[in-house]
């Protein structure tokens, strides 16, 4: 599959699919752009190639309105390399856990090795999950699937924390305070997760942001969320890891499924 077949079969009226159009797109930037936004680019320009149309007010205008939009601080996040918004993207949270090491809550002798590995392992997912959500959305139906399949185990990698040897159900986990407890560290990882999601949404390229995205955005939301309250929350009882940590991400991602099926409902049709 070369460029010049791609850009005919637009023309054709269709939007290229297969195997070798994936291979093709996995090499080639400039075909990738034209499949963003599902293939919104390509189908345009073969239209206007097609049609060869003057250009009316309406259209120049709307043109102008996309150009304007691209000017301030979003334009010039997602006008940055790849290597570099996947930097932003990770760094920030990163951030905020070295601010949570500095505050000392959480001594570094209650840590076992067993939880130093299930950090380890949460913080090298969190590069993962990014990566993928700033990549283009994949045209091939296997590698949707993947990335689907990325966002749900994302959304289940936090719960390494139940399964390591110092998680335990304590006697007085659900005493007096418990639901103020966990409510405490479910606000206080989402509000400082939430800067993470809105960059990553700040960092993507697309017109509008697929529900994939959103749903990578959430599961990174609560993959960041429970590092840094793993560093912040000395409680380790196993009803409270639920309730107020592991809890987030699916918090996150119901909030974001439901944002997107309001927005469904309310596109005209």
């Amino acid at each position: 599959m070369e460029c010049l077949e791609i850009r005919q079969r637009f023309r054709s009226g269709g939007i290229p699919s297969g195997a070798s159009v994936g291979e093709h797109l996995r090499a080639c930037v400039a075909c990738r752009e034209l499949f963003e936004q599902r293939a919104t680019l390509g189908r345009h320009l073969a239209r206007a190639t097609g049609e060869r149309a003057r250009v009316s007010p309406a259209q120049l205008a709307a043109a102008e309105a996309l150009i304007e939009n691209e000017r301030g601080l979003r334009a010039f996040l997602r006008s940055r390399s790849t290597r570099m918004r996947l930097v932003l993207s990770i760094g920030l949270p990163v951030l905020f856990m070295m601010r949570e090491l500095l505050r000392q809550r959480v001594p570094w002798r209650t840590f076992g090795a067993p939880r130093l590995l299930a950090g380890s392992a949460l913080l090298a997912f969190l590069g993962l999950v990014a990566n993928s959500a700033l990549q283009p959305l994949p045209i091939a139906r296997r590698a949707a699937r993947l990335r689907v399949a990325l966002a749900v185990f994302a959304w289940c990698t936090p719960c390494l924390l139940w399964f390591v040897a110092d998680a335990r159900a304590t006697t007085d986990e659900l005493s007096a305070g418990f639901g103020w407890r966990s409510l405490n560290c479910f606000v206080y990882g989402s509000a400082l997760a939430s800067p993470t999601f809105t960059l990553l949404w700040a960092l993507q390229r697309g017109l509008r942001v697929s529900f994939r995205v959103w749903a990578l955005a959430a599961a990174m939301a609560g993959i960041a969320a429970n590092l840094i309250l793993m560093l912040h929350c000395p409680l380790i009882g196993r009803a409270h890891l639920l309730t107020g940590h592991l809890s987030i991400g699916l918090a996150w991602l119901i909030g974001v499924a439901s944002a997107e099926w309001c927005r469904a409902r309310l596109r005209p049709h």
